[in-house]
């Protein structure tokens, strides 16, 4: 395996062999192993939350009926922005926030 050198302070580097002598070498070598793993884990992670975020929501729901509007208005006009899609939620009795936000979640979930 090739090597490059990186600093670390010396308190932390003088703790470290303290603890592990010998095996100091191994032993940071393992972590920065484990820290790349985690990283990747963690971006697992956050693709799996996004994918969450942008499901969409329950049939039958407010929520879910702003996710029909817009896909009907899409399929009707070719283009679903957020003025056509609140102003035919609001005509529905939906809160212009509720349709805004979802309006919003739609547009990710349907790039």
């Amino acid at each position: 395996m090739e090597s490059i050198y990186i600093g670390l302070p010396a308190a932390l580097y003088i703790s470290i062999y303290e603890r592990y002598r010998e095996e100091t070498s191994a032993v940071i070598t393992e972590c920065l192993s484990q820290l790349l793993e985690d990283a990747e884990a963690s971006e697992g992670t956050r693709i799996q939350r996004r994918q969450l975020q942008n499901q969409r929501p329950g049939a039958g729901t407010k929520t879910g009926r702003v996710w029909d509007i817009a896909d009907r208005i899409l399929k009707e006009t070719g283009t679903a922005n957020r003025e056509a899609v609140t102003k035919a939620c609001m005509q529905e009795g939906i809160n212009i926030n509720t349709a805004s936000t979802q309006y919003s979640h739609w547009c990710k979930a349907n790039p």
